[in-house]
């Protein structure tokens, strides 16, 4: 700890000597993922001339800043009132150096601050990314598993339903995919992983960057049984990193079209197509003629 102090003060100190102006507007700022000494100087210097920091839990980021001797206004910025937040901070959009963080790692992956980005480019609005730590591209690096091409879905659905949607509209996918998932439901979803995925190398990463690191390189269909060891805490957030199967399909596959038939029993034709057009990204033109040709077919 005293030697990860020492790297920040000569940070600092490096800091004071470069002094380039910096433009009003918005930074995306992505900060370390579990190891301070991931701070770039770009993003120390950013948040040091910031008028007003936006992050998800100010108590969190405090610890951060307080490290970095940096003393700004912070206002949370979550899903639910983000929208308020970009009415109330919008003329100082504008006028003064704001800067967007996350608990941890790169902003606006599976974090707020997508409404905000729009309202900059509506308003022209300078925006830019001051890049640095993420989990997601750490995971990918860290899994062996080949990563030429890839996707990344997000958290998997908490409704048992929807994972299964989205993990079956995977299955078939060209390149590695890339999921999160918390600790409360990582057994679970690794047992969908598990019935959906056939013999394919996986990855679990945890706390990169910090002492309790943990990649947990296996096959898919022996991954619930090694996360049983007692050596594997279960604990945190959790990135899965699964090995790509075949060419993507454009076409609705007999699994889709079966979901699509369950999620109709409890909405409407146009919702449940929204529905799997929004976890498959499947064409809605292409659902609709195969939910209006099952309904003709059940009429006949």
């Amino acid at each position: 700890m005293n030697k990860q102090k020492t790297n920040i003060n000569i940070l600092l100190i490096i800091m004071k000597t470069k002094q380039n102006p910096i433009k009003k507007g918005l930074y995306i700022v992505a900060t370390p993922i579990g190891n301070l000494q991931d701070i770039s100087f770009r993003a120390v210097d950013i948040l040091k001339h910031s008028n007003l920091i936006l992050c998800e839990n100010p108590r969190h980021s405090l610890k951060l800043l307080n490290e970095l001797k940096i003393k700004k206004k912070l206002i949370s910025i979550h899903d639910y009132n983000e929208v308020e937040v970009i009415r109330k901070i919008s003329k100082n959009l504008k006028n003064s150096i704001i800067s967007l963080i996350s608990d941890a790692g790169s902003p606006m992956i599976s974090d707020p601050g997508f409404k905000l980005i729009q309202h900059c480019i509506k308003e022209n609005i300078f925006i830019t990314s001051v890049p640095g730590a993420s989990s997601i591209i750490s995971s990918l690096q860290l899994s062996g598993i080949p990563n030429n091409i890839f996707s990344f879905f997000g958290f998997i659905p908490k409704k048992r339903n929807q994972a299964l949607l989205l993990l079956e509209s995977c299955k078939d996918n060209k390149g590695a995919q890339i999921f999160l998932t918390s600790a409360h439901k990582l057994v679970d979803n690794l047992k969908l992983i598990e019935k959906i995925f056939n013999n394919r190398k996986v990855a679990i990463c945890k706390e990169l960057t910090k002492i309790n690191e943990q990649i947990l390189r296996t096959n898919s269909d022996k991954i619930t049984e090694i996360v049983k060891n007692k050596d594997f805490k279960i604990k945190g957030e959790f990135v899965i990193i699964l090995e790509g199967g075949g060419k993507k399909s454009n076409n609705v596959d007999k699994k889709v079209i079966e979901s699509l038939d369950r999620i109709a029993v409890k909405f409407s034709l146009t919702e449940s197509v929204k529905i799997v057009h929004k976890l498959t990204e499947l064409s809605k033109n292409e659902l609709y003629k195969v939910a209006l040709k099952k309904i003709k077919n059940k009429d006949v």
